[in-house]
């Protein structure tokens, strides 16, 4: 194992599939011996700029980019070279060996940059961040395009999280990435395979988990579970996001307010839980470049419904634990919604469980270190490691 900074795009205590990826990857690269640092945006501002997560130093940069309105250009061109400077410092007194960037954002403009001051190979991790951004970042915003460009450019490998993913993200690039790359799929903790008491609720009911964007597809689930009209079954739906307050107003105007559950917000020991007690899962995503949740339904032995779309069709084979249906298509998931009522009295998917195996969290961290090992190399040579600082707040 080699000394990496990871720069996700977020961490904690956000929640998502990169916070969740970065902190896992984290902990299996301490337990193999290997040095972990993690920066990552101080967003919001309150959030502390250094701090111990679980064993690992975390670092917070205000990473501020010249976006399209006066104060945030000359916020950048004031304090954009002194946050560099301060990653920069940060990578040496770490001794940083590989710098890997996990969704391309703000943080890759400052991880790149950091990394050619000191002659560190760059890794950059695609986790859909083109498709799955709830604001559509990079179908308005040239600044992100031109970043995202940029970074792919000077990485020493790139990979994604999905064979769809890479495939559009060398669509995007125009050709294959000549340095290297590869597809490396998000994981499950062995956790995910314990038994867990089940979640109290009054009826069976139907799970499904993610944040409340319309990407996500819930609207067309709560339309769903209303075609379905399957007596007796409960919906309950985890998470939070922008979408709350129109899935609720949703909800209520299908008559359906004693019928689907809002939970909210849930850590991990309440979404084993969850899982423990559903009698299926439902990820009904429009767009999903490879789906988590997806995995820890397979691992919790539950029969599946899931959208036949980008990452979740590679990993969730279709069959008789597994449905696939058409991304958005209501009456396709009215029907899996019937399906998985039916089988409520038919116990465990455990096949689908055997599969999981392969998307351990130590087999994920091990396909990065085994991309650290092909690329990895010291590089702190005096002048080797050195750019023009005058250049340095270029983009592009």
């Amino acid at each position: 194992m080699k000394r990496v900074a990871l720069f996700p795009s977020a961490f904690h205590p956000s929640l998502g599939g990169v916070e969740e990826l970065t902190g896992q990857l984290a902990l299996q690269m301490v337990k193999k011996g290997g040095g972990v640092l993690i920066c990552t945006n101080r967003w919001p501002r309150a959030l502390p700029a250094k701090e111990w997560w679980k064993g690992v130093l975390v670092h917070r940069f205000p990473f501020r980019l010249p976006e399209d309105n006066l104060k945030a250009r000359v916020s950048f061109r004031l304090t954009g070279m002194r946050i560099l400077g301060e990653v920069v410092r940060a990578l040496v007194r770490f001794r940083a060996e590989v710098v890997h960037v996990h969704c391309v954002s703000a943080n890759a403009w400052y991880a790149a940059r950091a990394a050619e001051a000191l002659g560190l190979p760059l890794v950059v991790s695609s986790h859909g961040e083109r498709t799955m951004d709830a604001n559509g970042l990079y179908e308005k915003s040239p600044l992100y395009n031109r970043i995202l460009r940029d970074v792919l450019g000077r990485a020493r490998w790139v990979t994604a999280c999905s064979k769809a993913t890479l495939g559009d993200l060398q669509t995007y690039w125009g050709r294959d990435f000549l340095n290297g790359q590869s597809v490396v799929y998000g994981g499950v903790g062995e956790d995910a395979f314990c038994a867990a008491s089940a979640w109290q609720h009054p009826v069976p009911y139907i799970f499904a988990l993610g944040r409340l964007v319309k990407q996500k597809g819930f609207s067309e689930l709560l339309k769903a579970f209303a075609l379905a009209d399957v007596p007796g079954v409960n919906l309950l739906l985890a998470g939070e996001g922008p979408e709350r307050e129109t899935l609720t107003e949703l909800r209520d105007s299908l008559g359906l307010c004693g019928k689907v559950h809002f939970v909210g917000r849930a850590d991990r020991a309440q979404v084993r839980s969850l899982f423990s007690g559903c009698i299926g899962l439902v990820v009904p995503s429009l767009r999903e470049p490879m789906g988590i949740v997806a995995l820890e339904g397979m691992a919790a032995g539950k029969p599946l419904v899931v959208s036949a779309v980008d990452g979740l069709r590679e990993i969730v084979p279709e069959g008789p634990e597994a449905r696939h249906v058409a991304p958005g298509d209501v009456g396709q998931l009215a029907e899996g919604i019937v399906w998985l009522a039916n089988r409520r009295e038919t116990g465990s998917a455990t096949g689908l469980g055997e599969r999981v195996a392969d998307f351990l969290w130590a087999n994920i961290a091990q396909k990065y270190a085994e991309i650290y090992e092909k690329i990895a190399r010291r590089q702190f040579d005096g002048d080797s490691g050195r750019i023009a600082w005058g250049r340095a707040l270029t983009f592009g």
